[in-house]
């Protein structure tokens, strides 16, 4: 079966915003449970980064978190953060973790990791 998505709480999802989300979960496939929704991934040259994680009760659904970074009509730099929950179908499900650690609205470019490799 072909990798899907489906929205169901938040924005529009484009279709690349669909295969960037389907590369963070296969990317933390390898990863420490403990760090799942921490990292914010993106490719090198796209204005938005991404977070995504497992939803602990629903074992395909996550949790995901858009930043996108752009100009207002003034020419100052802005950004925007958008949360999702989407669902998976034809991808093997991350194992739930306990708890996702909480999103550090603080202090989020501290160590981001700009690219998959995908």
């Amino acid at each position: 079966m072909k990798p899907q998505i489906s929205l169901i709480e938040g924005r529009h999802l484009t279709a690349s915003d669909k295969r960037n989300i389907l590369a963070c979960i296969e990317y933390q496939r390898d990863k420490n449970p403990a760090t799942w929704g921490a990292d914010w991934l993106g490719r090198k040259s796209s204005p938005k980064r991404y977070t995504v994680a497992p939803i602990p009760e629903t074992p395909n659904r996550y949790e995901v978190q858009i930043r996108e970074n752009y100009r207002n009509d003034y020419g100052c730099p802005c950004e925007r953060t958008a949360r999702l929950v989407i669902e998976t179908k034809g991808v093997d499900p991350l194992p739930a973790a306990k708890s996702h650690p909480a999103w550090d609205n603080d202090n989020l470019f501290a160590d981001m990791p700009r690219g998959t490799g995908a």
